[in-house]
């Protein structure tokens, strides 16, 4: 894996940094890189054309279909973790969206959005994975997710994962 190089010649900032090249279990070949204040469009614009409603009530727990410019200034925030955009060959269309945000007194909260085409296929497995590798690089053995009780892939793979899951709802 990519990442675990990186880290080992230089820092967790500068592995994530960094454009990494992961790949799923069945061969699809991803690019998680960081997100910046720029890529807003882009992310609201992945929101409503691949995320269906479905998909993004099951990640915010609520009915949303964008992201605030208020909210994306902070969550592209270096101080206040990762948000990571995962795409395929072509970079400006997403097949994913993450973040590993800090917390104070907690582990870090992991949260992932998937583009429904995309589901199903181990791209969120590889993504958290990634995430998981970079919350250890910090020092952070395990996470933590919030997750309605209806979201049993999400469940799944938090618990793979090893996460510490606060169920909503």
């Amino acid at each position: 894996m990519r990442f675990l190089v990186n880290v080992c010649s230089g820092t967790a900032r500068e592995a994530a940094a960094s454009v990494a090249e992961v790949a799923t279990a069945a061969g699809h070949r991803l690019r998680i890189r960081p997100a910046t204040a720029e890529d807003l469009d882009l992310v609201n614009h992945f929101h409503l054309r691949d995320c269906s409603a479905a998909s993004r009530a099951a990640r915010y727990h609520a009915g949303r279909d964008r992201i605030r410019a208020s909210e994306w200034r902070h969550l592209t925030q270096p101080d206040n973790g990762y948000t990571l955009l995962v795409s395929t060959d072509d970079q400006d269309r997403l097949v994913g969206l993450a973040h590993l945000l800090w917390q104070e007194s907690a582990p870090p909260e992991v949260a992932i959005l998937i583009a429904d085409d995309w589901q199903e296929v181990g791209v969120g497995t590889a993504v958290a994975r990634w995430l998981a590798g970079l919350a250890a690089a910090h020092g952070h053995r395990v996470q933590q997710a919030y997750i309605p009780p209806g979201n049993v892939r999400a469940l799944r793979l938090a618990r793979h994962f090893g996460a510490i899951v606060d169920r909503l709802g």
